[in-house]
């Protein structure tokens, strides 16, 4: 399967172009160029110009921003096959708002703006879809925002887990485990803004509580309603 197939693949699944013809979509994948990013790389810093959405086809990419002592706050972080990122910077400050870090090896499409543009005036369910997905991440900032102002430590670190064991198929009779090497202490505690101790401290309290099991290798998620009360505090 040649680069262009296998944009064609991932943009066709993907809800954002789910309704555009055959034609249409390699029109969109020709649009497209790719490129690999190792672990650790940079993939663009706050404030450089920004022309282009993002399409993951694979790997890990941390959204960020920096205080004037150098901690690392995480936004958010793309994983998913097909999530679409730089929306509101492509569309509206054509400057990046953030910076963003591969944290494994990463391989991303980059769509031109100028492509979208055109895309968004000949298939306006396109344009609509594709603000949808920005509203929707616009919801997670102002529910991170929410959270690191009114939650402990512990209940934000819950509310994390609940959700990553949710999006793995957890209240459906999957029996959900996740790597440590994915979730690392130390990124945990840039996500919910706070430090590693009291990453250790809440993990232990959620063993405890009988919501978590934990091992040297995985985080094995046991029993979602007591993170849920964590939580929403009930």
């Amino acid at each position: 399967m040649t680069t262009r197939d296998t944009i064609f693949s991932l943009l066709a699944a993907s809800s954002q172009f789910a309704d555009l013809d055959p034609m249409a979509l390699r029109t969109v994948a020709a649009g497209c160029r790719s490129k690999i990013f190792p672990a650790g790389q940079m993939v663009f810093m706050e404030g450089d110009p920004c022309r282009s959405l993002y399409i993951l086809e694979s790997g890990r990419v941390n959204f960020f921003r920096t205080n004037a002592e150098g901690r690392e706050q995480i936004l958010k972080v793309f994983e998913r096959q097909g999530d679409m990122f730089c929306i509101a910077s492509a569309f509206n400050t054509r400057i990046h708002i953030v910076s963003a870090k591969a944290v494994t090896e990463t391989r991303l499409h980059l769509l031109d703006m100028n492509a979208v543009n055109r895309l968004a005036q000949e298939h306006p369910s396109v344009g609509l879809k594709i603000v949808s997905t920005a509203g929707e991440q616009m919801t997670h900032l102002v529910a991170l925002a929410d959270d690191l102002s009114l939650k402990t430590a512990t209940a934000r670190l819950a509310k994390y887990l609940y959700e990553v064991a949710v999006a793995e198929g957890a209240g459906k009779g999957v029996k959900v485990r996740v790597s440590r090497n994915r979730l690392r202490a130390e990124e945990l505690a840039s996500m919910l803004g706070t430090v590693r101790v009291h990453i250790s401290r809440s993990l232990a309290s959620l063993a405890g509580a009988g919501a978590i099991e934990l091992d040297r290798r995985f985080i094995r998620i046991r029993d979602l309603a007591i993170l849920r009360r964590f939580f929403e505090g009930k």
